[in-house]
Formats: C-alpha cells, sequence, structure tokens
C-alpha cells in the first residue's frame, strides 16, 4: 500500500500528506487533551502542536520513504535482470522455459495448440572472428531488435543460450506461426548495421515446430523444434524449416 502510495504521488508528495496528516493529529490530540483537562485551548499549546510535526515529521518521513522508493527500484531491477538477458533485451532461457510449461499445461488443459520455434545466427563465429566479438555482440543486439518488433505482444521471444534464440507463440496455428516467422527472417534479410567502419548483414535461420498429440512434453517440442532448425542450416541458412 505504501509503496503504490510512493509510486503514485513520489517521495516528495507522500512526505507532504504525512506531515500535514500528523499536524492536524497533533492539533486534534492537543486541543481534546487540553479540552478534558479543564485548562481551555491555550493559544501556546495549539503552536507548539503545529511546530513540532511541522519541522520533525517531513525529515523522518522523506528518509523513510525515500529508503522505501530506492528499495522499490532495487526490487523491480532485480525482478528484471531475473528474467531478462542483459545483452540483448530478450527474455532468458530460464523465464522463457517457465512460460512455455505453463503454455504447455494450458493447452493440454483445453485442447487448444501452441508453436514454438528456435532460431539461430548464420555464421556468427565468423563475424567475431573477422570482425570482434563487440561486432558479434552488436548482431545479437540488432537481430533481437528486429524480432522483438515483429512479433505479438502476447507472443515470447527469448535467448536460448550463445547465438541461440526462441519463440512461444500461444494459441497459434502452424500457419499464422510461418507467416510471423517468414516475415521476421525476411525483415532480418534486410537488415544491415554499421559497426566500426564495417557493414554487417546478418542472416538468420529458424526451425518451427507446433505442439500436437505426439508432443506431449516441452522437451519433446524442442527437439522437434531444433531437427527444424537443423534442416533450416543443411539448405545453407537463412532459411525457414518445420
Amino acid at each position: 500500500m505504501l509503496r503504490q502510495l510512493i509510486r503514485q504521488f513520489g517521495v516528495f508528495g507522500v512526505t507532504l500528506g504525512t506531515t500535514l496528516t500528523a499536524i492536524l493529529l497533533s492539533v486534534l490530540i492537543t486541543m481534546g487533551a487540553n479540552l478534558v483537562m479543564g485548562y481551555g485551548v491555550p493559544i501556546f499549546s495549539v503552536v507548539i502542536a503545529i511546530l513540532a510535526p511541522t519541522i520533525i515529521a517531513p525529515i523522518f518521513s522523506f528518509m523513510v520513504f525515500n529508503l522505501l522508493a530506492h528499495l522499490d527500484e532495487t526490487e523491480r531491477r532485480l525482478n528484471i535482470l531475473s528474467t531478462m538477458d542483459e545483452l540483448t533485451d530478450a527474455y532468458n532461457r530460464r523465464h522463457f522455459l517457465s512460460l512455455a510449461a505453463t503454455e504447455l499445461e494450458r493447452a493440454q488443459r483445453y485442447e487448444s495448440c501452441f508453436s514454438i520455434a528456435l532460431m539461430d545466427l548464420d555464421d556468427l563465429k565468423k563475424i567475431n572472428d573477422r570482425y570482434g566479438h563487440l561486432v558479434g555482440d552488436q548482431a545479437l543486439r540488432e537481430v533481437s531488435r528486429v524480432c522483438r518488433e515483429n512479433i505479438r505482444e502476447t507472443d515470447i521471444f527469448a535467448r536460448y543460450g550463445g547465438d541461440e534464440f526462441v519463440f512461444l507463440f500461444p494459441e497459434t496455428d502452424a500457419e499464422a506461426a510461418r507467416e510471423c516467422l517468414a516475415r521476421i527472417l525476411q525483415k532480418v534479410a534486410e537488415l544491415t548495421f554499421e559497426k566500426d567502419g564495417h557493414v554487417i548483414d546478418p542472416r538468420i535461420s529458424i526451425g518451427m515446430h507446433t505442439y500436437g498429440p505426439r508432443s506431449s512434453t516441452l522437451d519433446a517440442i524442442l527437439e522437434k523444434a531444433d531437427l527444424a532448425l537443423y534442416k533450416a542450416k543443411h539448405k545453407g541458412g537463412n532459411n525457414l524449416a518445420w
């Protein structure tokens, strides 16, 4: 609750609200105590009741709320780091496997379908050897960007390891998945970027498989997608197979 208020109004806004609340409560308590004891409402008591929280509340409130804001931001960043690949801004493998397992359970329960595709950068080793690993890293980032820009919000794109990536298309049959992957293949084929004076044009290969009765486990689906990827690579790369 407190963290939500800090996110909505900021540290200064919540500190101001807390200070005003403290002043109001201090005045009400002081006036009530004086009336109960028969002292009336001396102006001096009211002034003290206003000044004390005005001085003390902002200092302590700001310190506490600022600390909570920093903790909240740190927690948010840690959550991002636990699910994202730092180099490519794609999801990491662990997060993908978790989401894919959930999607498999849903598909089995409701007898629906989904598609998974493995993607590999063609000849990344040659890029690294010829231009250096920094250029290879840039190739990974650029290809990842193109892939993320050409999928739906509900689709999942993750770095599976090294130069291999993986797509998860929830509630998507083979035809729809192939259309999306063919578009991505074309977009990457059109991709060029300049790095350290070199013009790089990365290419990709993709192997796809759609969930069905014979692929009842996630490992089986990934294995079939991997076999399709091998087929695409065997054709010379820059290909989509299923």
